[in-house]
């Protein structure tokens, strides 16, 4: 049996529903439970106001985490173990830029560069979301986004508004 060789990879968490910050708690636990997941960083809970097609502020705010994990995994396997654990924790895939207990994207991995229709990476747009460049900056200062750059540059030009949560 080979063994996969470890990749390194951003997922960035969300939550705008009950508990915030404990359901997004329990969801890192329940990622470093999983084998072929190894838990490198996590940055400190950031806050962010809710997007919504019909408006701004028309749903609760969200807290936004990065989570820098080395996996074993293959992309769609990180990518239906990440499913699982936002089922575990309540996730209602309702409407598309509905509220949610718990999101989990993965923004990178491993510098690969894919377009499926089951996964896009890198996420599509990391890039503009100051909700995933705030948290990671925090935690990966140099850290370069394949395809569009340093994320310290990104984080500059990038639309929205996100703070370090009290």
């Amino acid at each position: 049996m080979r063994l996969q060789a470890e990749r390194r990879a951003v997922l960035s968490l969300g939550a705008n529903l009950g508990d915030r910050v404990a359901t997004i708690d329990a969801a890192v636990r329940a990622l470093e439970a999983i084998d072929g997941i190894r838990a490198i960083a996590r940055s400190s809970a950031w806050e962010s106001p809710s997007w919504h097609p019909d408006g701004e502020g028309l749903t609760p705010d969200y807290v936004n985490i990065v989570l820098v994990v080395g996996t074993t995994m293959e992309p769609l396997d990180l990518l239906d173990a990440t499913r699982a654990v936002e089922d575990a924790l309540g996730r209602v895939r309702a409407e598309r830029w509905g509220s949610r207990t718990i999101d989990i994207d993965i923004v990178t991995m491993g510098g690969i560069e894919r377009a499926e229709d089951r996964l896009v990476l890198p996420h599509p747009r990391a890039h503009e979301r100051q909700f995933v460049l705030q948290p990671w900056l925090e935690v990966e200062p140099d850290a370069v986004l394949p395809g569009h750059g340093p994320i310290a540059e990104l984080a500059d030009y990038a639309d929205g508004d996100a703070w370090r949560l009290a």
